[in-house]
């Protein structure tokens, strides 16, 4: 039995042809060659891969044709401001983002193998932080295993801006100090001196979170000294 051709996919749940291949008409349009495999799907949208006509890979975002939403177009903008942390923005429209193909493996499970833990929680930290500082508030960072990804160069990105928004007081650092160390690594952050400095840390503005990233970084590479 042959493959289904995953060009049908592009109006995923339906499988319509005439509005698939509206859809990659609209796509070959900003260099999209084809459309290689389907990677995985969410609430309000589908990921695949395809070929660019310059022979590099990348990864497409395509609205599902039962989204609620409208756009993937402020998705797209937060994106292009969060680069690096987030992937690169090759094109975007009203329903498809496309972006650079990332090689790596999810945080979450490079952090419970064991490898390089405290290097990575401060890279991961730092990047959430990053975001901070750029104004962009991700929310939904509390459950980020399917949201940070480890690069095979060594680098954090990340993924899904959805949800996300422009703010005055982001919280993404808040968030992945929680994740990190609670979730993933199984700490308990009751009662410690983390969790008073990122109480200080949501309610100050800048420049004294800056201080208090640093001092916090201070006392998570304490905590991970004894992990």
């Amino acid at each position: 039995m042959s493959k289904p051709d995953p060009t049908s996919t592009l109006c995923y749940p339906l499988y319509d042809r005439d509005c698939a291949e509206e859809r990659l008409s609209k796509l070959r349009g900003v260099g999209v060659l084809r459309i290689v495999r389907f990677l995985g799907k969410g609430h309000s949208s589908i990921v695949l891969e395809a070929e660019l006509a310059t022979g590099v890979h990348a990864a497409v975002k395509v609205l599902r044709a039962d989204s609620k939403r409208d756009s993937l177009l402020l998705e797209c903008l937060l994106m292009k401001h969060a680069y690096p942390l987030a992937p690169e923005v090759i094109a975007c429209g009203d329903d498809y983002i496309v972006m650079e193909l990332v090689s790596g493996i999810p945080a979450v499970n490079i952090l419970r193998q064991g490898e390089n833990v405290a290097t990575n929680v401060i890279k991961i930290l730092s990047s959430g932080r990053g975001l901070d500082i750029l104004g962009i508030d991700h929310k939904e960072l509390s459950r980020a295993d399917k949201h940070v990804v480890i690069t095979h160069k060594g680098t954090v990105k990340i993924f899904d801006y959805e949800s996300a928004n422009f703010s005055d007081r982001p919280h993404n650092l808040s968030r992945l100090t929680s994740w990190l160390l609670h979730r993933v690594l199984g700490l308990d952050l009751r009662s410690t001196e983390i969790t008073n400095l990122l109480k200080k840390y949501k309610e100050a503005g800048e420049p004294a979170r800056r201080e208090i990233f640093y001092e916090l970084v201070t006392h998570v590479i304490e905590i991970l000294r004894e992990y």
